[in-house]
């Protein structure tokens, strides 16, 4: 575990937040790993295509907030907890989602670097 891995996953999940308000496929599908597992907040489970799919196609992001990231590095595999709040439109309907989570993610390095392989969000309690 090193400061620099930190420091690099920090602005990963920034450039991941960034992607998604600027409606960026292809930077985001390239931070993916193929084998992703999106667990949204409302229990449904996307893989990668269709993680993909319902950001083009579903939802447009209007704001996205990181809170205080805890970043536990396991060699080739580091473990990101942290809160997020967001606001997504759905694209038919114009549906208001305000979401209020506590997201873990996975992240796995290989030769090209840290991609997230899993994320899993929850509610914040009440």
């Amino acid at each position: 575990m090193t400061t620099g891995d930190h420091e690099t996953l920090r602005e990963l999940e920034s450039r991941r937040c960034a992607a998604l308000m600027d409606a960026d496929e292809a930077t985001l599908a390239a931070m993916l790993t193929e084998d992703l597992v999106h667990i949204h907040l409302n229990g449904h489970v996307d893989d990668k295509p269709g993680y993909l799919a319902g950001f083009r196609d579903k939802y447009v992001f209007r704001n996205i907030e990181r809170g205080a990231l805890t970043i536990r590095v396991f060699g080739d595999a580091a473990v990101m907890t942290g809160p997020l709040i967001q606001t997504i439109v759905v694209r038919d309907g114009g549906q208001v989602i305000d979401v209020r989570a506590i997201t873990t993610q996975v992240w796995s390095r290989s030769s090209d670097g840290w991609r997230l392989n899993t994320c899993h969000n929850a509610p914040v309690a009440a």
